[in-house]
């Protein structure tokens, strides 16, 4: 297994319209690739305690969730797991938010997500694809000042 830092995480709402990626702010972090050869990887997240009572929604519910996780440096592209809130351990003022998922390709997700986005707004023709390249470089952008 190899441990890597976890500098940020988002929770893509797939449910709304449009969809949107909920930032949750980090205390701290790391990721976990098991080498398994299913490529499975755990995320742990520690929060603040007011996310709490989401995620315990999603933990006794046993949703699937589409998170995007950026590991070791802000610069990096994010990356999407797919996965299960598996244990959530509430401490003094923290919550330590554990995942368990499967790391998917994250351009393809995030481009879906913009491309519907700008279709429904009625873009198309070569105004599509300029304001696509202009999203996709703001999406880019927000995650690297997180």
């Amino acid at each position: 297994m190899k441990t890597f830092k976890l500098v940020s995480l988002a929770v893509l709402h797939q449910d709304e319209q449009p969809s949107r990626f909920e930032n949750i702010p980090l205390i701290d972090g790391l990721i976990i690739n098991k080498e398994d050869g299913e490529n499975r990887w755990i995320v742990e997240a520690y929060v603040d305690k007011v996310y709490k009572d989401s995620f315990e929604k999603h933990l006794q519910k046993e949703e699937t969730l589409n998170l995007q996780v950026t590991i070791t440096k802000e610069t990096n592209d994010p990356a999407s797991v797919v996965g299960k809130v598996r244990m959530i351990k509430l401490m003094e003022n923290t919550a330590s938010i554990l995942f368990e998922g499967t790391l998917v390709s994250s351009r393809t997700n995030m481009a879906e997500i913009v491309l519907d986005e700008l279709i429904e707004k009625g873009f198309h023709g070569e105004r599509l694809l300029v304001e696509f390249r202009q999203k996709m470089q703001e999406k880019k952008n927000k995650v690297s000042q997180r």
